[in-house]
């Protein structure tokens, strides 16, 4: 299997508008013709080097229903195995926006930028390292509404479509924060409540780490708690190594 897949988050059609302006300004969205000739060339690729079919994940976090418009690209890509990385709530039906993104369609909305609001005291990196209910009160006290329901991420039902269809899902964390934060026993409570939840809607024991942020401690209660595969960040874990860790790299 290869150790460095492609992970991604939004994927937008044209010039991005709206939050999409700020997602892909972060390098959180790519262009749809962008990405699908970058797999078409990592499945090209896959079949040239001989590998086996479906043996190149392509990984999705956050659980956007943007990775619905590559569905029936993936019935072509005969190399490529679609991974869905979802966190707790949305493997329990929560279509709710996360606090990040529900910030950026706030600032899309009202024409605040995240630099203005760094000047207010609220910044990215601070609410990364959040657990995320103190991210929601952050951005509830500022003003910034929380969206509930939002069609553009995958309802249960979506998401059955898509394990029909051969993708994988796997899990997102229990908490979408820096989870090398919490203490090893408040992380396998959490972690075991996640690999629960991936279990009972018939995914795969992968974690995805949120922010694509673990180390060799959070690793090593991951996998007593039973996830078989791990997935970081390539930026985020520079130097670490393990033979469960696979890094990621960001498709921009």
């Amino acid at each position: 299997m290869n150790r460095s897949v492609p992970c991604l988050h939004r994927v937008h059609v044209g010039e991005p508008v709206g939050a999409f302006s700020v997602h892909s300004a972060l390098g959180m969205s790519i262009e749809f013709r962008s990405v699908v000739e970058q797999l078409d060339h990592l499945d090209r690729q896959a079949q040239r080097d001989g590998c086996g079919r479906r043996s190149q994940l392509v990984t999705f976090d956050d659980g956007w229903a943007d990775a619905m418009a590559l569905a029936s690209h993936f019935e072509i890509w005969a190399y490529l195995q679609p991974v869905l990385f979802l966190t707790l709530r949305q493997l329990e039906g929560d279509q709710g926006l996360l606090p990040l993104p529900r910030l950026y369609e706030w600032c899309a909305s009202t024409g605040n930028s995240l630099a203005s609001l760094e000047r207010d005291g609220i910044s990215r990196s601070s609410l990364k390292l959040m657990p995320e209910a103190d991210q929601h009160r952050a951005l509830d006290g500022i003003g910034v509404p929380r969206i509930l329901i939002s069609r553009e991420v995958l309802a249960l039902d979506q998401i059955a479509d898509l394990m029909a269809q051969g993708w994988l899902v796997g899990s997102h964390g229990h908490d979408h924060t820096d989870l090398r934060r919490f203490d090893s026993d408040e992380l396998g409570a959490g972690l075991n409540a996640a690999l629960k939840s991936v279990s009972k809607l018939g995914g795969v024991t992968w974690l995805a780490w949120p922010e694509g942020r673990c180390c060799n401690r959070t690793c090593d209660v991951a996998a007593a708690v039973g996830f078989s595969l791990q997935f970081s960040l390539a930026v985020e874990t520079k130097s670490l190594q393990r033979p469960d860790l696979i890094r990621r790299e960001i498709f921009k």
